[in-house]
């Protein structure tokens, strides 16, 4: 009498692997961040959503902090992919360039994407480790980039001798930040004019 062997698991079924189960987990990293927010996101969700077991989460991501920046990184635009860029036309002043750079900060951070960053950020404030990756995941590609604006301006006499710092560079972003993690209110055109216009022009401009 001949015996039936039970079917390997998975059997009948394609696993993902590789580069495909990757982008499969962060897919899934990142919808769980969405719907439950940094505090409740857990391994065992991101593996239920992405059909694997947590031990092929690990191996990738050995922390949770990591699992989430990195899906994070995949989500939200770099700064080439949303606009920031410091090669303006010679006809575009420091002044209109920085209303621009402003705009597209305020509009990735009414994102989807941006939402779950600034759910993760406001985290951040309680966990040093997680601090130190934010900033040098996300927020040093863009402080460079307004870094180098504040020193095209300095090249081009709109901007005054020692207003190209890392400091400077801050205040942008962290406004718009503060208004929308603190205060919790959309930032407009209007804001970023008067942001643009009643702050950061006056703290840069060439005396």
């Amino acid at each position: 009498m001949s015996v039936t062997e039970p079917a390997a698991p998975g059997a009948g079924t394609r696993r993902k692997r590789g580069a495909v189960l990757e982008d499969t987990i962060r897919s899934a990293a990142y919808a769980e961040l969405c719907d439950v927010g940094y505090a409740a996101f857990t391994v065992e969700g991101v593996a239920a959503r992405a059909r694997t077991g947590k031990a092929s989460i690990y191996r990738r991501w050995p922390t949770r902090q990591e699992l989430v920046l990195d899906a994070l990184c995949a989500e939200l635009p770099t700064p080439a992919q949303c606009g920031l860029e410091v090669e303006f036309d010679d006809s575009v002043a420091t002044a209109e360039a920085l209303r621009r750079v402003a705009m597209v900060i305020s509009a990735v951070l009414a994102s989807p994407a941006g939402a779950a960053m600034r759910a993760v950020k406001l985290e951040s404030a309680s966990d040093p480790d997680l601090a130190r990756v934010v900033d040098e995941r996300f927020q040093a590609p863009r402080r460079a980039v307004l870094l180098a604006l504040l020193r095209r301006g300095v090249d081009r006499g709109e901007v005054r001798e020692g207003a190209a710092t890392q400091l400077v560079a801050d205040v942008l972003p962290a406004m718009l930040l503060h208004r929308m993690l603190l205060q919790n209110e959309p930032v407009t055109g209007q804001d970023v004019a008067e942001i643009v216009e009643q702050v950061l022009i006056p703290l840069v401009a060439a005396r």
